[in-house]
């Protein structure tokens, strides 16, 4: 950070003594390009997928990646950056405090003017929801970075629980309701070779996912159980210091012990689903509800009587919830201090808040991936029934769309290519109130934010690494809690729950 800082002083030494760079606008014609960091889902930023070249098309203004192709860990790959102080013009990060700790220190410029003078779409859209600019304006009141807005008033359900239906009748269970109900029949599909290939391969409970958090996330939520901070009757609470979180690994440790959770869960990767459900090995996951829903219709023909169907939660201390709630945004993109142009960069975050932009960046391109009906965007037979036998969001995200930077979600994409089955999963968390009001996105003073990011940033990486000892059976959670908790207080758990008790308090205040 500190390279940061001196670069950004060297900028600013050599603008007020220099002569000023005189810039010649020719809109329309120009073409004009800006570096970008992004990594999203294990995949840099790529300025040839056809959104993005579309884009170039209407706005004379072309992205390039700076990420290096083998950089798939977005985190890792965010702290070289910052670290190597070679700043791209834009910055793109799913974690949002990290974003707002960068511009505090002068990493990132502020947007509010630039936005006010050159954004009006931006402007009319938190003109209409302002609570959505609430998550842009960090704890100083500058903006530093533009939130890709989930379509949170629209969809709040995001994901839940799938089973393979068509198993349970074959082996004559019921959807199991409890927590003990699940628990026996992973065991069932563990020991009755339910896709009846005379091998125990079944894969009984599998989990897509790129990072050690998500899932811990996917396992503890069988058990209401928070794997970050959360809040209780108006206090801020550390989740994996608490005692059900002991129960909840200690469980979990048991069942993947017993092989019904699958063996390789923290290695498979984003690919594990698609594996799991074509290869007719895995069971029971929790995913999103769109794209899971998808596979009855991609893979009913070639698996006989495939049902994998979305059930809710497991009964736990009475509740059938999850804390899987779909928070207003996810992560953003900002203008570094080394932006030679920040007016055109803006005009350009402003494209994709315009109705031709959004719609782009939500549905793909025009023709190919979707077509005007009644006025409103509808997905094409190349998506929905995709010749390769591609699922919808894969087809999607082929063409650009959807890679989070720093856009508006449009709800109706996912109720198009999820269709019936994603709609009915949907109601069936939304209707059963099965769905726990997420924790906010606080915001930090800078001298907060600075302690808070370097304790939470070693919690984190703490806590994920015994937690995969502790699931794996490579160490003993009861031998090891005490030490582990007074571990936590070394790395500073105190003082980051009062950060947290302050900035929540104010939060609710505002």
């Amino acid at each position: 950070m500190k390279k940061i800082l001196a670069l950004a002083t060297l900028l600013v030494l050599v603008a007020c003594g220099g002569k000023k760079e005189e810039i010649t606008k020719n809109e329309g014609t120009q073409k004009k390009e800006f570096s970008i960091f992004a990594v999203h889902l294990g995949k840099v930023f790529d300025s040839e997928l056809p959104v993005y070249k579309k884009a170039e098309e209407l706005t004379n203004v072309k992205l390039k990646g700076v990420a290096s192709k083998n950089q798939t860990d977005q985190v890792q790959a965010y702290n070289l950056l910052l670290s190597s102080g070679n700043m791209p013009d834009i910055i793109a990060y799913e974690l949002a405090d990290g974003l707002e700790k960068l511009g505090s220190e002068g990493g990132l410029i502020p947007l509010e003017k630039l936005i006010d003078e050159h954004g009006p779409n931006i402007k009319a859209f938190w003109d209409k929801y302002p609570r959505y600019k609430k998550d842009a304006v960090a704890a100083n009141g500058h903006i530093y970075m533009i939130p890709n807005y989930n379509d949170y008033y629209n969809i709040r359900a995001s994901q839940g629980y799938f089973i393979r239906k068509d198993w349970l009748e074959k082996l004559g269970l019921e959807e199991p309701k409890t927590i003990e109900d699940f628990y026996n029949v992973l065991v069932a599909f563990k020991t009755k070779d339910p896709n009846g290939n005379g091998k125990a391969d079944e894969v009984p409970f599998f989990s897509r996912a790129n990072l050690p958090r998500k899932v811990l996330i996917s396992l503890i939520d069988m058990f209401q159980v928070e794997p970050s901070w959360y809040e209780v009757n108006g206090k801020v609470v550390f989740g994996p210091s608490q005692e059900d979180y002991k129960k909840a690994i200690k469980e979990m440790a048991k069942w993947y012990k017993e092989g019904l959770i699958d063996q390789e869960i923290f290695t498979r990767g984003l690919g594990t689903r698609d594996f799991m459900l074509n290869n007719n090995i895995g069971g029971m996951t929790n995913d999103w509800f769109a794209s899971t829903a998808s596979y009855n219709e991609i893979l009913n023909k070639s698996i006989e009587g495939f049902n994998f169907e979305a059930i809710l939660p497991p009964e736990y201390n009475g509740k059938r919830i999850t804390k899987n709630a779909r928070a207003t945004y996810m992560g953003g993109w900002g203008i570094t201090f080394a932006a030679k142009d920040p007016i055109e960069i803006i005009k350009y975050f402003d494209f994709w808040y315009s109705e031709e932009g959004r719609r782009l960046w939500n549905f793909g391109i025009e023709g190919k991936e979707w077509e005007l009906k009644d006025g409103k965007p509808k997905f094409t037979e190349y998506v929905l029934k995709n010749p390769d036998g591609k699922n919808p969001l894969t087809v999607i995200r082929e063409s650009g769309a959807q890679y989070r930077l720093g856009m508006f979600q449009d709800g109706e994409y996912e109720k198009q290519w999820g269709g019936l089955a994603s709609s009915k999963a949907i109601d069936l968390y939304t209707n059963n109130n099965a769905i726990a009001e997420p924790f906010p996105f606080l915001k930090y003073k800078e001298t907060e934010s600075r302690e808070f990011i370097k304790i939470d940033s070693q919690l984190r990486n703490y806590i994920e690494e015994m937690a995969q000892k502790w699931l794996m059976g490579s160490s003993d959670i009861d031998k090891d809690w005490d030490s582990y908790l007074k571990r936590l207080n070394d790395i500073g758990l105190e003082k980051a729950e009062k950060i947290q008790q302050e900035s929540y308090d104010r939060f609710m205040a505002n």
